[in-house]
């Protein structure tokens, strides 16, 4: 993985949103389109990045956070939990 795939970008986002809220704790990753926010995709091609809505991601305690597409394209953005933090983690899920 190269610093700037898209993998790499949602770990990114991940780690610096586990420094300011650190009961996230461990994490699996996978996608979603837009319209059917609530379903996640592991096994779909994807030939674009406007396939894509956001990325799921579950915790070891099976809930789970949306991470809009916007946010992981900035992943660099040193003021990214100011713009992104309480936005993302208000879409957190119990299992």
């Amino acid at each position: 993985m190269t610093d700037s795939s898209m993998e790499v970008k949602i770990l990114r986002v991940v780690k610096r949103l586990g420094e300011v809220y650190p009961d996230l704790g461990k994490y699996e990753i996978s996608f979603h389109t837009d319209s059917n926010m609530g379903e996640a995709f592991y096994d779909r091609p994807v030939e674009t990045h406007e396939d894509i809505g956001g990325f799921l991601v579950r915790f070891t305690d099976k809930s789970t956070i949306h991470l809009p597409l916007e946010a992981v394209l900035n992943s660099d953005d040193p003021r990214l939990i100011e713009k992104w933090g309480e936005k993302i983690i208000a879409t957190r899920r119990a299992s």
